[in-house]
């Protein structure tokens, strides 16, 4: 482990773990520059030991490392220090790593090759989001000190935090105390088979005082059924609101094309599926609405976990015109994930033949491919006055094909 020196050392810190060295120092370097002061690790043993000594405020956590899975590592990071602002760094399956990153609480994700300035804003608006809870605190002691209250501790019951106010007003509704709440969620996670259902005394006081900000998912299905709370209460108790938030990801223009996390896509939304009556006989032909019983709302993300979503959103980076004009930077796109062969062109014209989302060694594009030998070729649009590109078929992978754009507007 190394420490970046700086003439006047900031007081955030900020630990870089990768187990690449030129990644790490590069980040190292970066972080220097945007003010605050890095550390390094290259494992997750080396992590958990830093963090314990130097209590660093940001983790930027490389998803494969030598001794284990960063993803995996989340659940025992997150219990070690509730407050650490984590933002896992991938070159792998982005979509899927976004996913479980946002299942398991850390604050957003950035795809290899790393877009720094993506990067550093993300770190800004995380630090300015604990700068304001910080202040709400700091508010509410002073209150009580000048009150001449004696406090040790926050009381039960008192808090600041928006989710801590609905746990508490349901807690009173219901005429539930915090032992009931344990017994509940221990009774849930045994039914559940999943022991992070099961919510400790001290993990409820945290999540009310706001300590916790944003409990695990397992932990906030527990809150929500022994609470009788709606999803969408929770979301916006949290400060999720997820269809402004998937509009906002959609908007953001950057240089470089990028894909929208999959938890900004799927939050908060439901499907319309039918539950066919028992005695149904699909062999046979006959009226639909005759054979369903009801309908009921399922959440995406319910459906995602068993079956991976294979549609998703991407921006066209400013500086990718290699698609200019059929899908110019600005554009929407949806990509479909299960069509990622390279179909033979033939004679048709560029607005006919498949449009492709690629990552090269150089970063996303959207752009025309074809096969050749054991090559793959990079084809720009003619009108955008790029070159071809070659690269061997291990340097490249053909992510998806584009099945809609959204031009910008």
């Amino acid at each position: 482990m190394t420490v970046a020196e700086t003439s006047v050392p900031s007081p955030i810190k900020v630990l870089v773990v990768d187990d690449d060295a030129t990644i790490r120092s590069t980040l190292a370097a970066a972080v220097s520059g945007w003010g605050y002061r890095p550390l390094e690790a290259t494992t997750l043993a080396e992590t958990l030991t830093i963090i314990k000594r130097e209590q660093p405020h940001a983790l930027l956590l490389d998803a494969k490392l030598p001794d284990g899975s960063g993803i995996e590592a989340l659940d025992t990071l997150r219990k070690r220090s509730p407050e650490l602002v984590i933002i896992i760094i991938t070159a792998y399956d982005t979509t899927k790593h976004a996913f479980e990153a946002g299942m398991r609480q850390a604050y957003g994700y950035v795809p290899k090759p790393i877009d720094q300035e993506q990067l550093r804003l993300m770190l800004e608006q995380a630090f300015r989001n604990r700068r304001v809870e910080r202040r709400l605190i700091s508010r509410e002691e002073r209150t009580q000190s000048v009150s001449g209250e004696v406090r040790r501790g926050r009381p039960q019951r008192q808090t600041a935090a928006p989710l801590g106010n609905l746990i508490v007003k349901a807690m009173k509704l219901l005429g539930l105390s915090y032992k009931d709440i344990v017994a509940e969620s221990e009774h849930l996670a045994r039914l559940s088979n999943n022991s992070d259902m099961r919510i400790g005394k001290s993990t409820i006081g945290n999540i009310i005082s706001g300590k916790i900000r944003q409990p695990g998912t397992a932990k906030l299905n527990s809150l929500r059924i022994i609470l009788n709370l709606s999803r969408a209460d929770m979301d916006a108790a949290i400060g999720l609101q997820p269809e402004r938030r998937f509009a906002e990801q959609l908007e953001t223009t950057r240089a470089r094309t990028h894909e929208v996390p999959i938890d900004a896509v799927t939050r908060q939304r439901r499907m319309r599926i039918p539950i066919l009556r028992e005695d149904t006989k699909l062999e046979d032909t006959h009226f639909f609405d005759a054979s369903v019983k009801r309908w009921a709302d399922v959440e995406v993300e319910y459906l995602a976990s068993f079956y991976p979503p294979h549609l998703c959103y991407v921006v066209v980076g400013e500086e990718d015109n290699n698609a200019a004009p059929i899908a110019p930077p600005g554009s929407r796109l949806l990509v479909n994930k299960l069509l990622n062969k390279i179909i033979p062109a033939g004679n048709v014209s560029f607005h006919e033949r498949e449009l492709y989302y690629v990552l090269t060694p150089n970063g996303f594009t959207c752009v025309y491919a074809e096969i050749s030998a054991d090559k793959i070729v990079l084809i720009p649009h003619p009108a955008s006055g790029n070159l071809r590109e070659e690269y061997n078929r291990n340097e490249v992978e053909i992510i998806g094909q584009v099945v809609g754009v959204l031009y910008p507007g």
